[in-house]
C-alpha cells in the first residue's frame, strides 16, 4: 500500500470519516468519468450512492477498493492517504467490493468459493485446513441466513439469489471495516433482499461502514442513513435520509424531474386474443388448469427464489428440457409446443432474455452492434455474404432508438456501463420476437431514466401484438408494467392478478411466502 504525504488533508465534520475521497477525477479515452468528486464514509453508517448509468458511482468503488487508480485526488483511510495497488491489497487493509456481475467459481463448493481471496497470511502452495475453515464458513452463512444450506454443495447447484448472497459473504470472510456493495440487490427477490437487508443492519450496528451502489429506491429508504446524488460524474446533491425525505423526493433530486413522470399510466384493460396455454399448472387450490397468455398481454411471473417460474419459462423457451413425468406441456397458436433448443424458439419467433449479464448474453470479445445483431444476421445474408453495410446501418438506428450511451457501435459492449449493456441486450431479444419475448430480469442494474426507458419499449412492442412474459423479482416493476400477475410458490400458480396496482402488494408478497388470503382472486 503506498501512501502520499504530500497531500493537504481535507477538512471534515464533527466526526473523522473512516473514509474519504478527495478531488477524484478519473478519465477513460473521450469519457470523463469522475470530476472533482469528494464523498464522506462514516462507521457505523449505511451510505446510498444514486446516479443514472454511466453517472460514476462504480468508478469511485473501483478507485477505493483498489481496480483503477484516480487520475486526480486522494483517498484517505483512517485519516491517511492511501492508494491500494490492487483488490488483495485493500481487502487485507480492510476494504472490499462486492461487484454486481459473480465472481463465484461456479464448479467449486461453497466452502472453497467463501475462502478465495481471503486467506491472509497463508504462503504459497500450502495445505489447506478444512477443519479450521468450517466454523468461519458456517458464521458467515449464519450471518446471511443460510446456515441451512449444505457448505460442500457446488455453487452453481443453487439459484441465482443464493448465488449472490454467496458473493456477499465472500466479503465478509475477511472481516472487512468498509464494504462496497454495486446493485447488490439486483438479481434478489422479496424474501432474500429482506435477508440482506437485515445483514446491512447487523453490519451497521457492528460499526462498519457501508456503500451501497444501486438503482432501487426502495432500498435507499429501507436501509440507508445518507445519500449522495451522482450525475455525469460529478455529485450534485448530498443528504441524509430522515422522515421527510420519501421516493418522490429522492427522484426529483435524482433525475431532476417532477415526481410521477416516471409512472406508466396507459396499462390497457382490455381483452387479449388467444396465443398461448401453459397447460396442466399445478394450482394452489390442488389440481392443475390452463393458464392463457393473449397476443399484446405482458404477463408478470412473481415469486422468491425456487419459485418454480424460472424454471417453467426456461423449458417454455427450450433451454431445459421438459420431463416426460411431468404434467406441464404448452400450445402455441393451437399447436403443441415443445421446442428442442433455444435457437429452435427464436427461429419460431420466441424470443429471450435470460438473468445475468455476464454469464448470459455478453460475449466481451465483440463490439457492440455485432452483440446486437448475431440473431439478425439472416435478415442481411445473400449467397453466404454478410451486407455489413446494412448492418450497421440498422445498428445504429436500434441503438439511437433504445436510448443507448456510445462512442462508436464497434467498440466492445464492455465497454459500455452496465445499464446500457442490459440496453443492448433487451434491444437484441425485441428484434428477434415477432410472436413472444420472454424476459428475466429485465432491468436488474438498470437506472430510473433507463427502467422508464425499457418499460415504454417493452408496452410499445406488446401494443403491437407480440406477448411479452416477464419474470422480475422488483414487484415494483411487476406491478406498473404487467396487465396479469401470477404468483408462485413451490412449482404452483397461487393466484392471477388482473389489471394490478400497490393496492395488491400485500396479497402478492402474502402469496410468494406461502401465505393463504380468503379473499385472494382464484387462479
Amino acid at each position: 500500500m503506498q501512501t502520499e504525504r504530500s497531500v493537504e488533508k481535507p477538512v471534515s465534520g464533527n466526526s473523522s470519516p473512516l473514509l474519504q475521497v478527495s478531488g477524484l477525477s478519473k478519465r477513460f479515452g473521450a469519457t470523463q468519468a469522475l470530476n472533482n468528486v469528494s464523498i464522506q464514509f462514516h462507521a457505523g453508517e449505511i451510505h446510498c450512492v444514486l446516479g443514472e448509468n454511466g453517472a460514476g458511482k462504480s468508478t469511485i468503488g473501483k478507485i477505493i477498493s483498489g481496480l483503477y487508480a484516480a487520475d486526480e485526488g486522494t483517498v484517505w483511510f483512517d485519516e491517511q492517504p492511501v492508494c491500494f495497488n490492487g483488490s488483495r491489497e485493500a481487502r487485507h487493509a480492510g476494504v472490499v467490493m462486492v461487484y454486481q456481475e459473480l465472481s463465484l467459481a461456479p464448479s467449486l463448493s461453497v466452502r472453497a468459493n467463501l475462502w478465495l481471496g481471503a486467506e491472509k497470511g497463508r504462503p504459497l502452495l500450502s495445505f489447506i485446513r478444512k477443519t479450521q475453515e468450517v466454523p468461519r464458513v458456517q458464521a458467515v452463512l449464519a450471518q446471511l441466513g443460510l446456515e441451512e444450506i449444505d457448505m460442500e454443495q457446488r455453487v452453481d447447484s443453487f439459484p441465482l439469489a443464493v448465488q449472490q448472497l454467496i458473493e456477499i459473504g465472500k466479503s465478509l470472510m475477511s472481516r472487512p471495516r468498509l464494504i462496497i456493495f454495486d446493485e447488490p440487490t439486483a438479481m434478489l427477490g422479496a424474501v432474500e433482499k429482506e435477508r440482506f437487508f437485515k445483514v446491512l443492519r447487523g453490519l451497521r450496528e457492528a460499526g462498519m461502514a457501508s456503500v451501497l451502489v444501486t438503482h432501487h429506491i426502495d432500498d435507499v429508504l429501507a436501509v440507508s442513513n445518507r445519500v449522495t446524488i451522482m450525475r455525469n460524474g460529478h455529485v450534485i446533491d448530498a443528504f441524509p435520509i430522515n422522515e421527510t425525505v420519501n421516493a418522490d423526493v429522492i427522484v426529483t433530486r435524482l433525475t431532476g424531474k417532477a415526481a410521477g413522470s416516471h409512472r406508466t399510466h396507459d396499462k390497457s384493460s382490455r381483452c387479449f386474443s388467444p396465443l398461448l396455454d401453459f397447460e396442466s399448472i399445478p394450482v394452489a387450490s390442488g389440481g392443475t388448469r390452463v393458464l392463457s397468455v393473449g397476443c399484446g398481454e405482458i404477463v408478470g411471473i412473481y415469486g422468491v427464489v425456487g419459485c418454480g417460474g424460472e424454471s417453467l419459462l426456461r423449458r417454455f423457451v427450450g433451454f431445459l428440457p421438459i420431463p416426460i413425468n411431468t404434467p406441464v406441456s404448452f400450445k402455441l397458436a393451437g399447436y403443441e409446443w415443445r421446442p428442442r433448443s433455444v435457437s429452435e424458439a427464436l427461429k419460431k419467433g420466441v424470443s429471450w432474455l435470460p438473468a445475468g449479464r455476464a454469464s448470459n448474453g455478453v460475449y466481451s470479445t465483440l463490439s457492440i452492434a455485432e452483440n446486437l445483431m448475431m440473431t439478425q444476421l439472416e435478415k442481411f445474408t445473400c449467397c453466404g455474404i454478410i451486407n455489413n453495410q446494412r448492418v450497421e446501418h440498422v445498428a445504429d438506428t436500434l441503438l439511437r432508438k433504445c436510448g443507448v450511451k456510445y462512442a462508436s457501435q464497434h467498440d466492445l459492449l464492455t465497454h459500455l456501463s452496465g445499464g446500457n449493456q442490459q440496453k443492448v441486450l433487451i434491444a437484441r431479444a425485441m428484434a428477434s420476437a415477432r410472436k413472444i419475448l420472454v424476459l428475466e430480469e429485465p432491468t436488474a442494474g438498470v437506472d430510473i431514466d433507463a427502467k422508464y426507458e425499457i418499460h415504454q419499449r417493452i408496452r410499445a412492442l406488446a401494443s403491437t401484438g407480440v406477448a411479452v412474459i416477464m419474470l422480475s423479482s422488483d414487484l415494483p416493476e411487476t406491478l406498473a408494467l404487467s396487465d396479469t400477475v401470477w404468483t408462485m410458490f413451490h412449482g404452483r400458480v397461487m393466484h392471477i392478478y388482473r389489471n394490478p396496482d400497490d393496492n395488491d402488494t400485500a396479497s402478492i408478497i402474502a402469496d410468494v411466502v406461502g401465505q393463504t388470503v380468503s379473499d385472494h382472486p382464484e387462479p
